[in-house]
């Protein structure tokens, strides 16, 4: 909810060339927090009061990346895409009219899912007949079990999508998912996420301070735990099969989906956050 929060008031951004792209979202938020789409003034208070500094600038530019890799993959008729815990992500339909033979399976916990089909369902929104939601509870099930039950084919090129995930999760299961991923990944497979990119001075950095404690006090439930020490990124994806397609840090973030076209850059993100598209082998 508070990521489709963000990318609903990036998408009412008054530049226009940052603006965020998914008018959907806002079908998912409740009526409180839709209040702030259409007063200026609660919009503002909000974005001072309730987001962490940052976090509204990243979201604009992790929307954009991975909208970018999406729908790249669809255009060139890849054969499957995973969403892994899918959320209120809403690219299999603001990308329907892409969609051609592309197998899509969005995987997340029951009631999640069942929600989403409900609001989708309530607001007419289209969907591709190659859609497929996948419930699973992915501190029990086995992602590779789970997937092929649903139809995936292991001999077919595939992008996995695990937007806003990595930060929670312990080490061993972020190994445990990239393993399942390598294996489930014909010739041509791939996987794009988010994760937090570790340094001395990232830690330090005062939006990332912000932003830790901001996150302590308002998501006490779901504390931070993965990230790559800076500088190993490709000995990580070495180790564990993966070669790098696309990195973005942040200052490269802020350069690509900040900027005005005057060259002006709207807004700073802490350096804590990267981007990555990885290939299989």
């Amino acid at each position: 909810m508070a990521t489709a929060t963000l990318r609903a008031l990036a998408a009412r951004d008054p530049y226009e060339e940052i603006r965020g792209a998914d008018h959907m979202a806002e079908i998912f938020l409740t009526e409180d927090r839709k209040a702030p789409l259409n007063d200026l003034a609660k919009r503002q208070w909000v974005m001072q009061n309730k987001i962490a500094p940052g976090a509204y600038e990243f979201m604009i530019a992790r929307t954009a990346f991975f909208d970018q890799v999406v729908r790249k993959a669809l255009v060139e008729n890849l054969p499957q895409i995973v969403f892994l815990g899918a959320g209120y992500d809403t690219r299999p339909y603001r990308f329907k009219d892409l969609v051609r033979e592309t197998r899509i399976f969005e995987l997340d916990a029951p009631p999640t899912q069942l929600r989403k089909r409900e609001v989708l369902e309530n607001n007419a929104i289209a969907m591709s007949d190659e859609l497929k939601f996948v419930p699973i509870d992915f501190s029990q099930d086995n992602l590779q079990t789970v997937l092929l039950k649903a139809g995936f084919s292991i001999d077919k090129p595939v992008l996995f999508v695990w937007e806003g995930v990595t930060y929670y999760l312990s080490s061993d299961i972020v190994d445990e998912t990239l393993s399942a991923v390598r294996t489930l990944s014909a010739v041509g497979g791939s996987i794009c996420f988010d994760y937090a990119s570790l340094s001395p001075e990232a830690l330090n950095q005062e939006g990332a301070r912000k932003m830790r404690e901001h996150l302590k006090s308002n998501h006490p439930g779901e504390p931070t735990k993965f990230g790559i020490p800076f500088g190993k990124l490709k000995a990580f994806l070495s180790e564990r099969g993966f070669t790098l397609i696309e990195f973005l840090d942040s200052s490269e973030m802020e350069k690509r989906y900040l900027a005005l076209q005057d060259g002006t850059i709207v807004g700073k993100m802490p350096k804590l956050f990267s981007l990555v598209h990885v290939a299989v082998g």
